[in-house]
């Protein structure tokens, strides 16, 4: 079955699958939709790669996405960091409203916690200064709503720190957006899919090693489109990917 897209591995009835729960969460949120937009993040033997789109009826209609966010691995690096890549450029949806806005799992907890401890902090101190029982509530209902508002605040917080100290490792990760990633960047990572496709498929003479040299290949011509505006290096390594997968097509 033909691939969603010539950057990704996926079938397209596979893309198709994980699309169209994206679009139910989606259809969950009769208000503020904008907030949020689909996503899928697909798993690459030399990283993740975030798939999304700013068009989600033409992407479902079509079988596509826009490929946004390319995490490159270092070839040593543990092999569990690929997992915290996923679980980091993941954007999971929200699963419930408060007050029209949309709320997610992460917050929820803190918003909780928030709410109680500032009903009773400003309900205590309501009743200290001397005041009645309708300054009270009126003390812990302000109170419960300024928590939660900081609770959810402190847990997108501490999220984006989670996301930044995995993603921003620049010694372990480097993150290529693929809408400023030069042609040739797109080539290679093209070609590497074709690679990868047919080594999963026993085709011969795709061995371990040469899937190695292409994750060291990915990982240098991240950082030449990184740090430097010459992608020539890139266009080289693309080149010579290209010229592997060609050499196996049947």
């Amino acid at each position: 079955m033909a691939r969603a897209n010539p950057l990704t591995a996926m079938s397209e009835r596979r893309w198709e699958q994980v699309w169209t729960e994206q679009q139910r969460a989606l259809a969950s949120l009769p208000s503020m939709r904008g907030l949020w937009l689909p996503n899928v993040v697909e798993p690459r033997p030399w990283g993740a790669v975030r798939w999304t789109s700013g068009r989600p009826d033409y992407a479902g209609s079509t079988g596509q996405a826009i490929a946004e966010k390319f995490a490159v691995t270092r070839p040593d690096a543990d092999p569990g960091l690929r997992n915290r890549i996923v679980a980091n450029l993941t954007d999971p949806s929200p699963v419930t409203r408060l007050l029209g806005y949309p709320v997610h799992e992460h917050q929820i907890g803190a918003m909780t916690i928030g709410a109680v401890c500032g009903g009773l902090l400003t309900a205590t101190l309501a009743a200290l200064v001397g005041g009645g029982w309708v300054a009270v509530l009126v003390a812990a209902t302000v109170g419960a709503l300024v928590g939660m508002v900081a609770g959810a605040a402190l847990a997108t917080y501490r999220n984006a720190r989670a996301r930044s100290a995995v993603l921003g490792d620049t010694s372990s990760v480097r993150v290529v957006t693929g809408r400023f990633a030069p042609p040739s960047w797109l080539r290679l990572v093209g070609a590497s899919t074709l690679v990868e496709e047919r080594a999963s498929g026993g085709y011969p003479g795709v061995e371990e090693q040469a899937h190695e040299a292409i994750h060291a290949a990915l990982w240098e011509a991240a950082a030449l489109v990184l740090r430097s505006s010459d992608h020539t290096g890139v266009e080289v390594l693309a080149d010579g990917v290209e010229r592997l997968a060609n050499a196996h097509r049947r």
